[in-house]
């Protein structure tokens, strides 16, 4: 397999009541912390970071199913998962709003675009159109349909590609990952996926 450069940096970051939280990031079970209680989705990879760090009653493995009653019924006080997953689940609203996201990253998870290894060409097309959407951000270009072009046949050259269609057509960086929440990278505090 052939892989594109990375798109975003994702790890282990923790919800859950402020208390629980800082005593998940700081991997403390003493004191007021022995009451820890973390619920994580079963069969991934954080459920693995979870079991090399805290002892087995610590962790309540759970399906999406359980998770919601879980937090509202106090058998977990925290939540580990994929920060940008713990992101999309704050703005359900369906947990209490006293609850709160962790501010460290766990583990570091590159994501990147996977191509087959025998379509070499078609591998460096995709790398191509993600440093497409890079180079949109940093140079201030943002979706524009004006410039959108539409090819009306296939072409044999890969030099005959235009891959800022990507960012007039769909958006740059910024606002393909974080879309109506978009601040330019000098903005916010994005960490590694400036």
């Amino acid at each position: 397999f052939t892989f594109s450069s990375p798109y975003y940096y994702d790890g282990l970051a923790y919800y859950g009541t402020e208390t629980f939280v800082d005593c998940a990031e700081k991997e403390q079970r003493y004191g007021h912390c022995s009451s820890l209680r973390i619920c994580v989705l079963e069969g991934t990879s954080n459920q693995e970071f979870l079991e090399s760090t805290f002892p087995s009653n610590f962790i309540f493995p759970s399906s999406w199913m359980d998770l919601e009653s879980r937090i509202k019924n106090g058998t977990c006080n925290a939540f580990a998962g994929d920060r940008s997953g713990l992101l999309v689940i704050k703005t359900w609203g369906i947990y209490p709003k006293e609850l709160v996201l962790g501010n460290k990253l766990r583990t570091k998870e590159p994501l990147a675009i996977v191509t087959r290894n025998s379509d070499r060409e078609f591998s460096d097309v995709i790398n191509w159109v993600v440093q497409g959407l890079y180079y949109g951000e940093e140079q201030g270009l943002t979706r524009n349909s004006s410039l959108c072009q539409n090819y009306k046949s296939l072409t044999s050259l890969v030099s005959d590609l235009n891959f800022m269609n990507g960012v007039y057509c769909v958006g740059n960086y910024g606002e393909i990952i974080f879309g109506d929440r978009y601040l330019t990278a000098e903005e916010s505090n994005r960490g590694m996926n400036q």
